[in-house]
């Protein structure tokens, strides 16, 4: 039970530093780890563990951006933004169940597409960007395009990430189990 605890805690640890590290450093534009964490921690965490993650991922990150740019911490855009990867960490959490190669190159693509949906709603909706018409809808959405294959290629690398050192861990941790397990029987014999 202790084992599984330190597991657990291990996973959430690794998965907000490598978020919130993976949005502080320069990146191109949209390629940041946090579709993938939201994917990882639906998948790999109890409900109210990958929620605490991914809340305390965003809301540091996005602390450290706004003191250092110096714009809002939070506004009305941030209940799209918030909304969108809590969305993508439910589908992480069905998904999780179902992963293969194929499913989850599904899972990534269609997670970057509904958020970036979802993300470019908000930015219509809540900014005075465009006119508040279904023509001003479309061309946020064809102001976006540009973004949408960085976030795509983005949210796929940083899911290999999440994903892989995971499997990494778990191979490492089960292969140490079995040279312990060795070691044990060689004494008994």
């Amino acid at each position: 039970m202790k084992d599984q605890s330190k597991l657990i805690n291990g996973k959430m640890a690794m998965a907000m530093f490598v978020g919130i590290v993976g949005r502080l450093i320069p990146h191109v534009p949209n390629v940041t780890p946090l579709l993938g964490l939201s994917l990882f921690s639906g998948a790999n965490l109890a409900r109210w563990q990958a929620w605490l993650t991914l809340i305390i991922t965003l809301a540091v990150s996005d602390i450290f951006l706004a003191l250092i740019y110096g714009y809002p911490i939070f506004s009305f855009w941030s209940l799209f933004t918030y909304s969108g990867f809590i969305a993508v960490m439910f589908l992480g959490a069905y998904g999780g169940k179902v992963f293969s190669r194929w499913r989850s190159l599904l899972y990534v693509t269609a997670a970057s597409l509904g958020f970036w949906l979802w993300t470019n709603f908000g930015v219509w909706l809540t900014s005075n960007l465009y006119v508040k018409t279904l023509s001003g809808l479309m061309q946020c959405y064809v102001m976006a395009l540009p973004f949408l294959r960085n976030e795509i290629i983005g949210d796929l690398v940083w899911s290999v990430v999440f994903f892989g050192l995971f499997a990494l861990g778990r191979r490492h941790k089960v292969s140490n189990s079995y040279f312990k397990m060795s070691k044990l029987r060689h004494r008994v014999a």
